[in-house]
């Protein structure tokens, strides 16, 4: 018998290109965990090898009918945050359409903050990331939503956290700046030389006033460094205590399929979609207008006939028509 989904149940996906680990949260378990899975992607570039990794991580989790969060972080992705507190839709539209022209980014995310609201902005491929959510549909999961990584683990570290690197896989990791759990800037880093999954927090203080501004990838790569420098590095050992909600993520061995290192981002993902992480929206995504379309209505212009245009009639003069008026008509019919 299929279960209602409540609040409380949610499936968190961490998807890259070799691998995709799993949470499923349900309200009834006392740790709210019900099923953690780790499976490979045999062919990274086969659409129908995805799919059956899909498959085989929705069954391992319980074949589950609840919401589903899908985290992905790409190579060469960067998300900035910018304060967008007080802005009406229309302005907010209007904000989007200027990131478009000037940074070529189309997907946007907004995130509330108390009082305040900030709008993530999202530089990675939209088509690649739209391409995602139907191979999780064809593999079961329902009721998906996509999502950056850096927000996705943000959920489950603790408030004080101020930095974050995430090594997913090969060739796939980012640094992330967070200020209260709010992402302030995250971008993709090099993975050669280090050990994957790994996760590595530190919660000395840095100033988020130095990613104001929306700078641009070369200023934001330095921007990192300058960071990861100032806390301590990316390889030094650093406490990876999860939290979601008012409960503690259980400590295991790196080795262990439910350790941090491994499931940090899928947990965080399904916290988001089990409705414990606060309100986030989800990815907005910037449409091509129809107008840019080079012949508009050409039914519009088109030739109708080739016949000439008809002769005006023959206009009647005042005499011709005092004529008529007195002269006697004939009658018609027989005589």
């Amino acid at each position: 018998m299929t279960r209602t989904p409540k609040r409380g149940d949610g499936v968190g996906i961490e998807f890259t290109r070799g691998a995709l680990r799993g949470v499923r949260l349900h309200h009834d378990e006392p740790d709210r965990v019900h099923a953690i899975a780790d499976v490979p992607i045999v062919d990274p570039g086969d659409e129908r090898s995805t799919v059956d990794a899909l498959v085989r991580l929705r069954g391992e989790l319980g074949n589950p009918v609840t919401p589903t969060r899908v985290a992905v972080f790409p190579p060469g992705a960067a998300m900035q945050r910018l304060d967008v507190t007080g802005l009406t839709g229309p302005e907010l539209n209007t904000r989007r359409a200027e990131l478009e022209d000037t940074f070529d980014i189309t997907s946007t995310m907004l995130i509330d903050d108390g009082p305040r609201r900030w709008l993530l902005t999202l530089a990675w491929d939209t088509a690649v990331i739209q391409s995602i959510e139907p191979l999780a549909e064809r593999a079961g999961f329902v009721d998906i939503a996509i999502e950056p990584s850096p927000v996705a683990v943000s959920r489950v570290v603790t408030p004080t956290t101020t930095w974050i690197r995430r090594d997913a896989a090969d060739g796939e990791a980012f640094r992330l700046v967070l200020r209260s759990r709010v992402p302030v800037a995250a971008l993709t880093d090099d993975t050669v030389g280090r050990v994957h999954p790994g996760l590595h927090v530190r919660t000395a203080p840095i100033s988020s006033g130095l990613f104001d501004g929306h700078p641009e990838r070369g200023d934001l790569a330095a921007l990192m460094q300058r960071v990861a420098e100032g806390v301590g590095g990316d390889d030094e050992p650093s406490s990876a205590n999860l939290v979601f909600g008012e409960q503690a993520y259980p400590a295991y061995p790196p080795h262990d399929i439910r350790s941090a290192e491994r499931q940090c981002v899928a947990l965080g993902a399904a916290v988001g979609a089990a409705g414990l992480g606060g309100r986030a929206r989800p990815v907005d995504v910037q449409m091509p207008v129809l107008a840019d379309i080079e012949t508009e209505r050409p039914w519009a212009i088109e030739r109708l006939t080739e016949l000439s245009a008809a002769a005006p009639p023959a206009r009647v003069g005042a005499v011709k028509r005092a004529t008529a008026r007195v002269r006697p008509r004939r009658r018609a019919g027989p005589r």
